[in-house]
């Protein structure tokens, strides 16, 4: 009787203790999706490899007629730009990229982002050197489409 009371003791203490020493984030593993109605697109900046994923002034983006959009001048050399939406903070529901890693982008054709703390960064190749609109098109759940602006 003693030993099954002292083995029972022995189990909880050992899974307490074992819960203590853990650090696991769980919205890694639970992450919390935002509505379209809680994302402050106003607050967001283009981030990327093409401005050192800096918050910069000339990246934020600008109300358009269905969304919001922002200008880059990109170089056709054959690799990809890296890139996300994000605020100058990277708050998790303000944190818009891909639900998989290196999700290339292709132009012309939109895609669904997700804003949520684990999103990935998403790729975009342009075929040709010149002034890229990064749209985020905001009716519904936010989607991103990328067009050439200089012809």
């Amino acid at each position: 009787m003693l030993s099954q009371k002292f083995r029972l003791v022995m189990l909880a203490a050992v899974i307490t203790l074992s819960g203590c020493a853990s650090n696991v984030n769980i919205r890694e593993y639970f992450p919390v999706v935002s509505t379209t109605a809680s994302i402050n697109y106003e607050a967001l900046y283009l981030r990327g490899i093409f401005n050192w994923w800096e918050a910069e002034p000339a990246y934020k983006v600008i109300s358009g007629a269905d969304g919001y959009y922002v200008d880059v001048k990109l170089i056709a050399d054959g690799q990809p730009y890296d890139f996300r939406f994000a605020d100058s903070n990277y708050t998790s529901e303000l944190n818009c990229g891909a639900d998989t890693p290196d999700t290339p982008i292709a132009q012309g054709q939109k895609h669904d982002l997700v804003c949520v703390s684990g999103s990935h960064n998403l790729q975009f190749i342009p075929s040709e050197t010149g002034t890229y609109r990064f749209k985020l098109l905001t009716n519904g759940n936010p989607t991103l489409l990328i067009t050439r602006v200089d012809f």
